[in-house]
């Protein structure tokens, strides 16, 4: 996406205003400020451009449209992205184009939904550039007759109608009340419109929708350049690389890099780009034009928002760094652990208000909605937001490695969401800071071991404490049981030994995470989680490798704790390691908590031969079984028992033929197996269906020593695949076809095996070849199962 290079910089008001212009009709003199335009089928028209300077690479987002104006399917096209991103300039380059390119098009008319917000507003601008007279005008009486009169004259035409800035609760059907003909391939016209909002494409039915996005770094740049100004650029030999820090700041954003660019096009000083840089990012919302020009276009989503609830859950994410990619999952716990979400079904609450941020494009999401993360520029204006728009600056505290230093700490008082992420100081904290209104405390990914004596003593308002990933934490200080109102407590990736009894004054916690504490042995059941009566997330998941000499769970001790967890009325997750046969059953059976099952995993089962659910996990995301030497069946009672299925690792398992299982888990996305000595086929040929892995996009196989095929059905995938192969001597074939082929992003495997296989079409065999990256065998399983557990370990670290 590029951006124009003019003063009209914002997709807010004032980028809507054009020149002035008089046009004469059969009424009248009219004066109109840009809200229209008109142009005559296949050629320029008079005035109907819109003045536009020197753009950045827009011409290909303007064939991305153009391709799909030109698509007698697609009647509607919605384009939609952030405040300040370009979208308002997208439009008047296609507006611009009618003037040049040849088509059949009788009219093209131009309105800002955004200042015709009454029917009468809209209705008038239409009937000036159809030329309805103003007799005829005034002989519609009414609304109605009015919309009868336009659409009479268009009915009979192909027109363009060109929408800028359509704002909330704009449906189709307005837009025929209003006298609009919807397109249909017969009448071969087009509505191409704007917004903020994806959703609101639904809302209008687009048959075609394009994302505007932020710019590229390098076309960034060259937009920052050209603002700033050649002249600026060379007047001190420090500058462009300043120039780049800045430009790196803006993260893309056009309005940004034109408000800073402008701002910064008369400063030669070394000394003032400095202080733009730090000031950029420290408090970017005291630079000139962010808080008045950049942050109110993207203010609007966020007043868009019609749940209070949604706005604050949107705000409590900028308490992540910057750059940072959160966990679907651990974000909706906090939510719940910050009392956000409110109902009965508080997860369900939290993925609509994730899945309403991003259709807003508040948040950004991957494909699979798992992680989500924040616009540099869309963060700052949350901190700006969550401040009190600068009232209350310190409100929401964010640090990111180095050390905080005793002017940070003072700034704990007024201070309500702390966030502390990767500071390297093993002292970072000093003394126990005063802090009255803090709510939520994060420090995540530290080098602290221990906490100074009475550390939580002036924290009695926390509702929120997240100490993950402080890998040398050994030991919580005992105040901490003071904090009553506690909610969310998370100690995952940490080294300490034992809770301490205090946790059982903690009568409001909602939220515990405690996933690869691996030296957290015993968890007091009576003492402590008996106590919890409230709790709505568990979360204990435990590395292969901790449990590779021997079970430290007994028998009794598993069924005890899991009868305690069963008797938790408001249980809605549950994320659990299960060691001993019994417990699986167990897990398997229960009524009330099969459906708070998000992630199980099964080590050393003794004696599980096995493992076919009577009832369905309908939640259940990940699934992991190691160690589990007994297990020769893996059976799924209905086909749609594991719906919810995202992740499938097996390893050291010798005695299972296959995954057959896994023919039906439609949503699967990651399959690993390793070191399964028996598997001759991941899908045996009897269970073999039209698509078997619809949705899968890693696949590794390791140390399979008699796997002769992944699945006979050639089109086995029909999404993009990444593949990895080490030690399967006996895999001869690929699932691939001249079609499925082309799903093959990326496969690596040692060269002798790639060597060996046998193709049934050339055309595979070179496409393949293309994809294919030579990688040497790992040494011994129990490398390959460390380094597997030091990736879940690291993945689990770096989702925060």
């Amino acid at each position: 996406m590029s951006w124009l290079l003019s003063q009209e910089f914002a997709d807010g008001p004032q980028d809507r205003e054009g020149s002035p212009k008089e046009e004469r009709r059969s009424g009248g003199t009219v004066k109109e400020r840009g809200l229209c335009s008109l142009h005559s089928k296949a050629g320029p028209s008079d005035g109907g451009s819109f003045p536009m300077e020197n753009t950045v690479g827009l011409d290909s987002k303007v064939e991305d449209v153009w391709e799909k104006i030109e698509d007698g399917n697609v009647g509607i096209i919605g384009l939609y992205g952030i405040g300040g991103v370009g979208k308002t300039t997208l439009l008047k380059k296609i507006n611009n184009e009618f003037s040049i390119r040849n088509h059949e098009f009788d009219s093209v008319i131009w309105v800002t939904q955004s200042k015709a917000t009454k029917v009468e507003e809209f209705q008038d601008i239409v009937r000036r550039k159809l030329e309805i007279s103003d007799d005829i005008w005034q002989m519609c009486s009414n609304e109605n007759d009015r919309a009868c009169e336009i659409f009479r004259l268009l009915s009979g035409t192909r027109f363009v109608l060109l929408l800028d800035d359509v704002q909330k609760s704009f449906f189709k059907s307005q837009l025929t009340s209003l006298g609009i003909p919807l397109p249909i391939k017969e009448n071969g016209s087009k509505i191409i419109f704007t917004t903020r909002s994806e959703e609101l494409c639904g809302y209008l039915g687009a048959q075609g929708r394009i994302k505007v996005e932020c710019l590229p770094p390098e076309q960034a740049l060259s937009l920052f350049s050209m603002t700033v100004g050649e002249d600026i650029l060379n007047s001190n030999p420090e500058i462009p690389k300043l120039a780049e820090i800045v430009t790196a700041r803006c993260s893309g954003l056009p309005l940004a890099l034109l408000t800073v660019g402008s701002v910064m096009a008369s400063r030669r000083s070394y000394h003032d780009w400095i202080c733009a840089v730090e000031m950029l990012q420290s408090y970017p919302s005291e630079f000139s034009g962010m808080g008045d020009l950049v942050f109110p276009p993207i203010k609007f989503s966020y007043d868009n928002l019609t749940s209070p609830i949604a706005r604050k859950c949107f705000l409590y994410c900028s308490i992540f760094p910057e750059n940072c990619t959160i966990s679907v999952d651990e974000l909706i716990d906090l939510w719940i652990g910050e009392g956000l979400l409110d109902g009965t079904s508080p997860r369900k609450q939290g993925e609509f208000i994730i899945s309403t941020l991003n259709l807003s494009c508040l948040l950004e999401a991957d494909e699979s909605m798992e992680f989500v993360w924040m616009h540099d520029m869309i963060r700052d204006m949350a901190l700006w937001l969550a401040g009190d728009e600068e009232k209350n600056k310190n409100k929401v505290l964010v640090a990111r490695s180095g050390r905080l230093t005793d002017h940070e700490f003072n700034k704990w008082i007024d201070s309500s969401w702390v966030s502390l992420w990767g500071c390297s100081d093993r002292e970072i904290i000093h003394y126990p800071p005063t802090c009255p209104n803090l709510s939520t405390l994060l420090i995540r990914d530290t080098l602290v071991n221990a906490f100074p004596g009475g550390f939580f003593e002036f924290m009695t308002g926390l509702t929120g404490l997240d100490l993950s990933g402080n890998q040398v934490l050994v030991e919580l200080p005992p105040e901490i049981g003071r904090l009553r109102i506690l909610q969310y407590l998370n100690l995952s990736l940490t080294s300490i030994t034992k809770l301490p009894t205090g946790l059982s004054n903690l009568r409001n916690l909602r939220c515990l995470l405690l996933d690869y504490t691996m030296h957290l042995k015993e968890i007091p059941r009576k003492e402590v989680m008996s106590c919890l009566s409230l709790l709505q997330v568990y979360s204990k998941m435990n590395g292969v490798m901790e449990y590779f000499d021997e079970v430290k769970v007994s028998v009794d001790d598993e069924l005890a704790f899991l009868e305690v967890l069963e008797g938790f009325s408001h249980m809605n997750k549950i994320c659990i390691t299960i060691f001993c046969h019994p417990s699986v059953e167990k897990i398997f059976s229960s009524y009330s908590k099969r459906s708070c099952i998000r992630k199980l995993k099964l080590i050393d089962c003794t004696g599980l031969t096995s493992l076919c659910p009577s009832y369905a996990l309908p939640n259940l995301g990940k699934l992991e079984i190691f160690r589990c030497c007994s297990l020769r069946e893996i059976r799924f009672s209905y086909r749609d028992e594991f719906h919810n299925l995202r992740q499938v690792h097996v390893g050291v398992c010798p005695l299972l033929p296959n995954l057959n299982c896994l023919a039906y888990a439609r949503n699967l996305e990651i399959l690993t197996i390793l070191d399964c000595q028996s598997m001759k086929q991941v899908i045996s040929e009897e269970i073999v269906r039209d698509e078997v892995f619809p949705k899968l996009k890693t696949l590794s196989l390791t140390c399979l020593p008699s796997l002769e095929t992944i699945c006979r059905l050639p089109k086995s995938f029909s999404s993009p695949i990444e593949i990895e192969v080490s030690r399967c001597p006996c895999l001869r074939q690929l699932p691939f076809d001249d079609e499925s082929v082309e799903f093959l992003k990326k496969i690596r495997g040692e060269l002798e095996w790639w060597a060996a296989l046998d193709w049934g079409s050339d055309f595979v065999k070179d496409a393949c070849s293309f994809k294919f990256k030579s990688t040497s065998a790992a040494s011994g399983n129990a490398k390959e199962m460390t380094a597997s557990t030091s990736k879940e370990k690291t993945a689990s670290a770096s989702k925060s």
